[in-house]
């Protein structure tokens, strides 16, 4: 039973753990029918008591574990309310590759998508405060998961309620204009209305009353009106990720500037809800007042994986996950990503890939657990190029000479600077540096610890400030 109790202490993976739990409570069972027939008093009673002892501990656990499990559950989860249960086995070597459940770049589906309740409870919430619920901006910096939250929001809907979604970044390569863009939404919410209600009279988009802006306004009202009816007393959700490239394509001139209003317009309709995923642009563009998003849309904030969700996305990211991590390889991968979700994902599945060659193609005589040696080998330099994309696009956020010098300086070493020290060192004024580490702040590239001249600044990422201490100017 100790040895049970020992495998639950040191045990990172949730199946594991309720593992070995369930295994020392069915010993203790055993033990307390063994005591009550086969031994005497006044041993009997000392033996029962340690037994009840032992069982209340167990209890315990095991009711803290199914807590912890409930909590992360999504609502769609919370809804089936199922609860199966789940058996596994507690190895030491395995007889093939671990299965690697660790998806890096592409947006995530259930079971798959772990965490983010509190951006979830976020949307819920504003979507129950009233009957006309305001429409969503998510925000935050490239590869936060802002996609997979959105590809995931039907989890979280009241039922009934429909979710149509569109990647802007791939859709507006091919609009030349504000009615191409008006007729590829309307393509889509009639698509996803047409899929949930067959039976509904619901005309489809025709493209030739979509050849001008003002014709494309009129049909994709009238088609509002069709879906309205159609879905009644249910809502629409159309979540547009990537918006920024529809502010590119404004600036640009293929999309007019007053496809703003018109999408604030649309989302005061009833029948509509609007969600928009995009960088910090977005929510600075909603906050100022000569942009008609101004005071229309509840702002939310993407930003990196608490304590808790990169543990759980870390040991149990899927339901048939049995692997365990060693404590310290948990907590250097958080330390060396930041919680930042995408790295989580790369580091975990290039140290389980390091796993399993170690025992399997190189027969290493070793533990099948990750270990800080396999969190060392997915964090080595080479990780900069597997994971590029990520490195390149938050370098990509800086808009200036300023910041990007900034970074420069502040990644010739890890501990955090002050401002004094900062400022021999960067070239720039006082109030320059501080608009620069404003913008490192406001983007979540830069921490800052305190308040007044006590107050310290360092990197969010440290794998981040290693690949910019690397990168050739």
């Amino acid at each position: 039973m100790a040895q049970h109790a020992l495998a639950y202490c040191e045990a990172t993976n949730p199946t594991v753990q309720a593992t070995a739990l369930n295994l020392a409570a069915g010993q203790l069972r055993e033990l307390a029918h063994y005591t009550t027939t086969q031994v005497l008093p006044p041993e009997r009673a000392l033996i029962q008591r340690i037994i009840s002892e032992w069982e209340k501990l167990v209890a315990e656990e095991q009711g803290a574990l199914g807590a912890r499990a409930v909590q992360g559950m999504s609502q769609a989860e919370l809804r089936a309310a199922e609860f199966a249960p789940r058996q596994s086995t507690i190895w030491e070597r395995p007889l093939q590759p671990f299965d690697n459940p660790y998806v890096v770049g592409d947006p995530v589906y259930p079971p798959l998508f772990v965490g983010r309740k509190d951006i979830f409870d976020q949307i819920t919430h504003v979507w129950g405060a009233k009957e006309n619920p305001d429409s969503i901006i998510l925000f935050g910096h490239r590869r936060m998961g802002k996609s997979s939250i959105l590809r995931n929001l039907a989890e979280y809907a009241p039922p009934g309620h429909l979710l149509a979604y569109l990647d802007m970044g791939g859709e507006t390569s091919f609009v030349e204009s504000t009615a191409d863009l008006l007729l590829t939404l309307a393509d889509k919410l009639y698509a996803v209305t047409r899929a949930a209600h067959p039976e509904a009279t619901l005309p489809a988009p025709d493209a030739a009353d979509y050849e001008q802006a003002n014709r494309a306004q009129r049909a994709f009202n009238q088609l509002g009106a069709h879906i309205a009816t159609a879905i009644a007393p249910h809502t629409l959700i159309l979540a547009l990720d990537e918006f920024e490239a529809i502010e590119q394509a404004v600036e640009a001139g293929k999309i007019g500037p007053e496809i703003f209003q018109f999408l604030r317009t649309k989302s005061q309709e009833r029948w509509l809800t609007l969600v928009f995923g995009g960088l910090h642009t977005l929510d600075e563009m909603s906050r100022d007042y000569q942009q008609p998003f101004f005071g229309s849309y509840s702002n939310i904030h993407v930003s990196y994986l608490g304590q808790q969700e990169a543990e759980r996305l870390i040991t149990n990211p899927s339901p048939t996950f049995k692997l365990n991590y060693e404590r310290e390889a948990v907590a250097e991968i958080i330390a060396q990503t930041g919680g930042q979700p995408y790295l989580v994902q790369l580091v975990c599945r290039d140290a389980l890939d390091h796993l399993n060659r170690e025992m399997l193609d190189e027969g290493l005589d070793r533990l099948a657990k990750i270990n800080t040696a396999d969190v060392a080998w997915a964090t080595s330099d080479e990780l900069f190029q597997r994971g590029a994309i990520y490195f390149d696009g938050v370098w990509r956020q800086t808009t200036s000479d300023d910041q990007r010098q900034l970074l420069r300086v502040m990644a010739q070493r890890p501990e955090p600077w002050t401002v004094g020290e900062l400022l021999p060192l960067v070239g720039l004024a006082e109030e320059p540096l501080q608009q620069a580490l404003r913008w490192g702040e406001r983007h979540d590239v830069l921490r800052k610890v305190g308040d007044g001249d006590g107050a310290t600044w360092g990197f969010f990422v440290p794998l981040f400030r290693r690949w910019v201490a690397t990168r050739k100017r």
